[in-house]
C-alpha cells in the first residue's frame, strides 16, 4: 500500500511538551513541513525564547537557540550577521514579542534584519498562568483582568507593516485546514524572501492557549472566529516583492 502521509521528518519522535489542544504543536509542525519541502533543514537556525514557544526547540531537528524573555531578535541579529548563509527563524509568543520584547521586535524590524519572525498570538501570558498581555482584547477576562481587560491591544502586524524595511508582514491562523494551508504559503514566502533578498519578515499566527484561556479544544474554531479574528483580522499587510 502506498504511504501518502507520515511523520514530519524534522519533528522528533518524542512526546509533545504542549498541552492537549494547544496551537503551538500545529504551528511548529506546519513550519517543519514547509522547511522539509524546501529542503533547507540543514540551514535553519531556530530561535525560541522564554515561554511555551521555547519548548519548540526540544521537538525539532533544527539547530536552535533560546534567549531571555523578549531578546530573540537581538540574539538573531548577531547570529545572522556572523553566519549570513543560515536561515534564521524566531518563534515567539505575544508576551515575548509584543510585551517584554516590544523594543527588540520593532528595532530589528526597522533595521530590516534578515530573519523571519513568527509570533504565536494567543492573547495572554500562557506559561505563567493566563495573565493579560499586550494583545489581550478589550473585555477579555484573565487572571489579571477579572472584570475584563480595559486596555486596547497592540496590533503588532499593523505596526511593523508601517515600517520601511520589512519585506513581508502577515497575520494568519491555524484554526481550520484552509487557514493552515494559508499560513504555510506565507511562511514559505517569508523564507524565500530571506534567502533571495536578505529580507525581514513578520508573521503573526493567531493561536489558542486552551489552559490559560480555559477554552475547550473542541471549540477553538468558534473561539478564534468569534473572539479573536474580529480584533486581529487575517491578511497580508505588506508584500514588497510580490513574488
Amino acid at each position: 500500500m502506498e504511504q501518502i502521509y507520515g511523520r514530519t521528518k524534522s519533528i522528533l519522535a518524542k512526546p509533545t511538551p504542549f498541552c492537549a489542544g494547544c496551537s503551538h504543536g500545529l504551528i511548529v509542525k506546519s513550519c517543519a513541513e514547509v522547511i522539509d519541502e524546501m529542503d533547507i533543514a540543514g540551514r535553519i537556525s531556530w530561535g525560541g525564547s522564554a515561554g511555551c514557544t521555547g519548548f519548540s526547540s526540544f521537538i525539532t531537528e533544527f539547530d536552535s537557540f533560546n534567549s531571555p524573555h523578549g531578546r530573540s531578535p537581538t540574539e538573531a541579529t548577531g547570529l545572522k550577521r556572523c553566519n549570513p548563509h543560515s536561515v534564521v527563524v524566531l518563534y515567539q509568543g505575544d508576551g515575548d514579542a509584543a510585551s517584554i520584547g516590544l523594543g527588540d521586535t520593532l528595532h530589528a524590524a526597522n533595521r530590516g534584519e534578515a530573519f523571519t519572525v513568527l509570533c504565536a498570538n494567543n492573547c495572554i501570558y500562557g506559561m505563567t498562568g493566563g495573565q493579560a498581555s499586550a494583545t489581550t482584547p478589550v473585555g477579555a477576562v484573565t487572571k489579571t483582568t477579572l472584570s475584563g481587560c480595559e486596555v486596547p491591544p497592540i496590533k503588532l502586524a499593523e505596526m511593523i507593516a508601517m515600517l520601511e524595511r520589512p519585506a513581508f508582514v502577515a497575520r494568519c491562523s491555524v484554526h481550520t485546514p484552509a487557514a493552515v494551508a494559508d499560513f504555510k504559503r506565507c511562511f514559505k514566502k517569508a523564507l524565500d524572501y530571506q534567502m533571495k533578498y536578505n529580507a525581514y519578515a513578520y508573521i503573526e499566527v493567531l493561536a489558542t492557549c486552551v489552559t490559560g484561556s480555559k477554552v475547550n479544544p473542541r471549540k477553538i474554531r468558534e473561539h478564534i472566529e468569534r473572539n479573536v479574528i474580529p480584533v486581529f483580522p487575517l491578511g497580508i499587510f505588506k508584500d514588497t516583492y510580490g513574488d
